[in-house]
């Protein structure tokens, strides 16, 4: 006697367990993808800070050796942006006055009033998290403490100029 089986599809219930894995997976490779996006979205705001960062300490070596004490006096409070070449991507420029209703996810803008650079996260960062985040830098004088162990007639270290981050 020769057993003949019949071929049958998947059961409704073979079917709904694949579904309910395969949305599972899916859910958690998105969440996974959008936080990689935030995650290198942070990079690249890290990144442009830093370019910032080198084009202020060049202008304040340049104006420590000429001795032009002014230019780094007016350093303080500018904007860094225009120390760069180019503007970053998405920079919205200077305002006095920003509404939150205006802020553009993922770009910059210029605070005349505070004298602060904005950056403003995307809002997609993931499914945890769907508030607007805010990193601020401020272009500051900073003095560096003095060595009181210093030879006598030692000349005092100047004081530098720095972009600092704030309270987006």
């Amino acid at each position: 006697m020769a057993f003949t089986q019949q071929q049958r599809g998947a059961s409704l219930l073979e079917f709904g367990v694949c579904a309910i894995v395969f949305a599972i997976l899916t859910g958690l490779l998105l969440e996974r993808l959008l936080r990689y996006r935030a995650d290198a979205e942070r990079e690249g705001v890290i990144h442009q800070v830093e370019n910032m960062r080198s084009a202020l300490t060049s202008r304040v070596l340049a104006a420590e050796i000429s001795g032009n004490k002014d230019e780094l006096r007016a350093l303080v409070g500018s904007n860094p942006v225009t120390l760069l070449r180019h503007a970053p991507i998405g920079y919205q420029g200077e305002t006095d006055d920003i509404r939150t209703t205006e802020l553009v996810p993922g770009s910059w803008y210029f605070d005349r009033k505070q004298q602060k650079l904005v950056y403003v996260f995307t809002r997609n960062k993931s499914f945890r998290t769907g508030t607007v985040e805010r990193w601020g830098f401020k272009v500051e004088f900073i003095r560096l403490p003095t060595n009181n162990a210093k030879p006598p007639g030692t000349p005092p270290r100047s004081a530098g100029v720095v972009l600092n981050q704030v309270d987006g």
